[in-house]
């Protein structure tokens, strides 16, 4: 680390400082010394002209976990969004270019994405970062996307703390409403629905869980450590398990468990609560941790049949932004699906709410891109989002929140509960998106109304 700060010079030092955020030392160590070289071999943010882009082609990049324990279901989102930018290629592309999408396996380690990073930038010449995925694997590489300038869209991390100050990260849009709005709509939906009985939460121990702890906190629910609330390290659910803290939560009476965890994590707690007999009265779960079809592939793969598994989730309560996968009479669904269908050549093609959100991120990139014109920069692309990104629809119930004082995504979310055949249904069989900010706003009813998909499926942009 001496000899590294003393070669780059003070801004790898501040880039090195700003990857921390109460991660683990030793992955601290190893993500700063990655940052290190990921700084020498860079090129320049001033070039003359911005890569990724010709007459012909703009190439995005995106990171995720293809493989490891938190890839499942997220290894698909990658995917959905090549099948949209494929169908929009077959359509003749975006002002005459063709979107190409080159992604990279980080296993959701942040050595791995910084290493990965530097790929895209350097050998790929990316012209943008989109969709990428993961809060602590997105912490170890956002100061340095930002100090060169390089559009970062859609993020697929709910962490508020990238988006609330576009001063810090300017180049940083969400693709994901925050872990905050969600956890404070869900929040006082619990505090209200079930005042007589126990909350409490299981959480992963980083900025995601961290961020959706501030936000049921903030919707005036209390957790005592060690008793009502219960911690793990990321990616150790697999391996470690997580019988200790469901044995902890147990042993506190707790009637209500929240979960605000990875998918693979959500799955490992339905499980391990049924091996020690823990019976809550009901599981309230973020919504990237919610996915029905992740839940179900895992517990198959240990066994639990998938009627059984499909028992198991009924009655769980989660948000969404966007309609559910299995609503057939929404159509954006309906033609998201078709070019599902048609379109992704992925391994597992199987729609839901991963598949899902990978198509509507590309929608809105194509659509942002549409916005700029043919005159394509990276610098147009991000002032088109901070002045019109607000503007843009999608398949979501909630507008972007884009300006140029927050870059958060989506900024309401829906309340459901998964039937018998796992599908999110509106609670009380009736959808109402609730709304608020990241802060200390009040949760009230939105009254947005989201326009049509075009009988095309293709954006339609002024």
């Amino acid at each position: 680390m001496g000899r590294a700060s003393r070669f780059l010079g003070k801004s790898a030092v501040e880039r090195v400082n700003a990857v921390n955020l109460r991660k683990p030392l030793i992955l601290t160590v190893v993500a700063s010394a990655l940052v290190g070289s990921l700084a020498i071999s860079s090129i320049s943010a001033s070039a003359a002209s911005d890569p990724g882009v010709s007459s012909s082609e703009i190439v995005l990049g995106m990171q995720l976990p293809q493989t490891g324990a938190a890839s499942p279901g997220y290894n698909k989102v990658d995917d959905a969004a090549r099948a949209y930018f494929d169908y929009v290629n077959s359509k003749g592309g975006v002002n005459g270019r063709s979107i190409k999408l080159v992604v990279k396996d980080d296993t959701y380690k942040a050595g791995l994405t910084i290493s990965t990073a530097s790929k895209l930038i350097n050998e790929d010449k990316i012209f943008a970062f989109f969709g990428s995925i993961g809060t602590q694997t997105h912490v170890s590489i956002i100061k340095d996307i930002n100090r060169r300038k390089i559009p970062d869209i859609f993020v697929n991390s709910g962490y508020s703390g990238f988006y609330t100050d576009p001063k810090k990260y300017p180049t940083t849009f969400g693709g994901l409403g925050t872990y905050t709005v969600e956890a404070k709509i869900l929040g006082k939906y619990l505090k209200e629905k079930y005042a007589d009985k126990k909350i409490g939460i299981l959480y992963q121990s980083d900025d995601f869980g961290r961020n959706a702890l501030a936000g049921f906190t903030a919707a005036g629910l209390k957790f005592e450590a060690k008793k009502t609330s219960a911690s793990f390290v990321a990616g150790t659910q697999g391996s470690i398990g997580l019988a200790s803290q469901l044995s902890q939560l147990k042993a506190n009476g707790v009637d209500i468990v929240i979960i605000a965890a990875v998918s693979s994590a959500t799955a490992v707690a339905y499980a391990t609560a049924s091996a020690i007999a823990y019976k809550p009265t009901k599981w309230a779960v973020i919504s990237v941790g919610a996915d029905a079809t992740t839940f179900q592939t895992i517990l198959g793969s240990k066994g639990v049949p998938a009627a059984t598994s499909a028992a198991m989730l009924a009655g769980t309560i989660s948000a969404s932004h966007a309609p559910a996968p299995g609503d057939a009479t929404d159509e954006y669904v309906t033609a998201f699906k078709k070019i599902n269908d048609d379109f992704n050549k992925g391994a597992d093609k199987r729609w839901d709410n991963n598949v899902m959100q990978g198509m509507n991120i590309a929608y809105l990139a194509t659509s942002a891109l549409m916005g700029v014109g043919k005159d394509l920069t990276r610098a147009k692309l991000i002032a088109y989002l901070e002045n019109n990104g607000s503007k843009l629809s999608s398949a979501a119930f909630a507008p972007l929140g884009y300006s140029k004082s927050t870059h958060e995504a989506f900024t309401g979310f829906w309340l459901g509960e998964y039937d018998a055949t796992t599908l999110l249904a509106p609670i009380d069989g009736k959808r109402v998106v609730y709304t608020t900010d990241s802060g200390s706003g009040a949760v009230t009813i939105s009254d947005y109304k989201r326009p049509a998909i075009a009988a095309d499926a293709l954006p339609k942009v002024a």
